[in-house]
């Protein structure tokens, strides 16, 4: 059997993630309709989701450098099974929250694991592997409102789209526990978890993925509303997000190869810069201009890599804790996502959200700036530039 066969319960894990993550978003209407709630009150979904997730992100992934990876992963696909099977069929509002809490720390679990645990069965080219992967998160967060639009135009509700998505995962577990993922080479001494934390390295690693999540989720979150108020109507500015992630989606199969010939860090520079260049232009050059998204669509393909070359930079840099060290950076990337479109709805409100989408490319630069301190932070450190590549070293 070719070893390119393993990727496929990878694929269908991320695609759980991308619709555990954006599925609610969709469902949210519905859910306040049929219990009388105020959207305050539903709101509270996304609440425990988002607690779920981001507890088992950091916890899951210390947790995998001491037990079996494949435990940790496996556990976290059984309690998505149980979460979105108890959202399938919860009865009251207050079992949905528990059911949303129960299936985020499932797929926080999972989405900590599945980078170590394909990285190292794929330990030669982790970088192109990671990025192949991480194109079905955004095929899973397209999926989810447009399989559930599909489904309450013919009069089926929420449950029913969460009932098809508990077969899914259960598919995808039954596959996880085929006898395929490598051993743990050592558990590491709990000081090497304490020493992660200590490092510049490690800390700017997190600093870029906040920096990145502040940018793409603020954008993502307000660009609809910026069009509008520039007046284009809300659909067509919803087709225009859409050339965004599109671009990001193509990006990670297309940029997937030249990751490791390039060098990781040498790419994630480039393409920050790309990203922010391609929004800083769509914004000045008019939003109804004919290149605006084409510009939309570049500044996705640019941005494509950061996430999965980010993950294989850290958990590359520090092999010794390489779970503790995807939980890492997925929990910035999850906490950005969480604060700054909230914080910048309160800037927009009060001076406009042109103000919102231009700190977006700043944010970016940011980015930018963090990895050039890694460069020379690497460099200084001599037991982290393991993880650099050639292409990383040149003077």
């Amino acid at each position: 059997m070719k070893r390119g066969v393993l990727l496929a319960p990878f694929f269908l894990a991320l695609v759980v993630i991308g619709v555990g993550i954006s599925g609610a978003g969709s469902v949210i209407p519905e859910i306040a309709e049929r219990f009388s709630l105020p959207y305050a009150l539903s709101g509270r979904v996304f609440f425990f989701q988002g607690l779920g997730y981001f507890l088992a992100l950091i916890l899951g992934g210390i947790l995998g450098d001491f037990v079996f990876r494949g435990t940790v992963l496996r556990l976290g696909l059984l309690l998505a099974v149980l979460g979105f099977l108890g959202i399938a069929v919860g009865s009251s509002f207050s079992w949905l929250l528990f059911a949303f809490l129960v299936m985020g720390v499932g797929v926080g679990f999972v989405d900590c694991m599945v980078n170590p645990v394909a990285q190292s069965l794929f330990p030669e080219r982790p970088g192109e592997v990671l990025n192949f992967i991480h194109a079905f998160f955004g095929l899973g967060s397209l999926l989810a409102p447009r399989l559930y639009a599909f489904l309450h135009t013919r009069g089926y509700g929420f449950q029913s789209l969460y009932g098809l998505v508990t077969g899914l995962v259960a598919v995808t577990a039954g596959l996880f526990f085929l006898p395929f993922i490598p051993r743990n080479v050592s558990a590491p001494p709990g000081s090497a978890v304490f020493r992660a934390f200590t490092r510049k390295t490690f800390l700017l690693l997190g600093g870029t993925m906040l920096l990145y999540a502040a940018g793409v989720s603020t954008f993502n979150g307000w660009l609809v509303t910026y069009l509008k108020s520039r007046g284009l109507p809300q659909v067509v500015g919803a087709v225009y997000l859409s050339y965004f992630w599109l671009g990001l989606l193509v990006g990670r199969f297309v940029l997937a190869s030249f990751s490791e010939r390039a060098g990781y860090l040498t790419l994630m520079r480039t393409n920050a810069l790309g990203g922010a260049l391609g929004i800083a232009l769509f914004l000045l050059s008019g939003t109804s201009s004919f290149p605006a998204p084409l510009l939309l669509f570049f500044a996705g393909f640019s941005l494509s890599t950061l996430i999965p070359l980010t993950l294989t930079y850290a958990m590359t840099t520090f092999p010794e804790v390489s779970s503790t060290a995807s939980g890492w950076v997925l929990f910035n990337n999850g906490l950005g996502t969480f604060l700054f479109p909230w914080l910048f709805g309160f800037v927009g409100g009060r001076f406009g959200f042109a103000v919102v989408l231009a700190a977006v490319p700043c944010a970016l630069l940011g980015v930018f700036l963090f990895q050039q301190l890694l460069v020379r932070t690497g460099r200084r450190i001599p037991e982290e530039k393991g993880a650099v590549t050639c292409a990383d070293r040149r003077p």
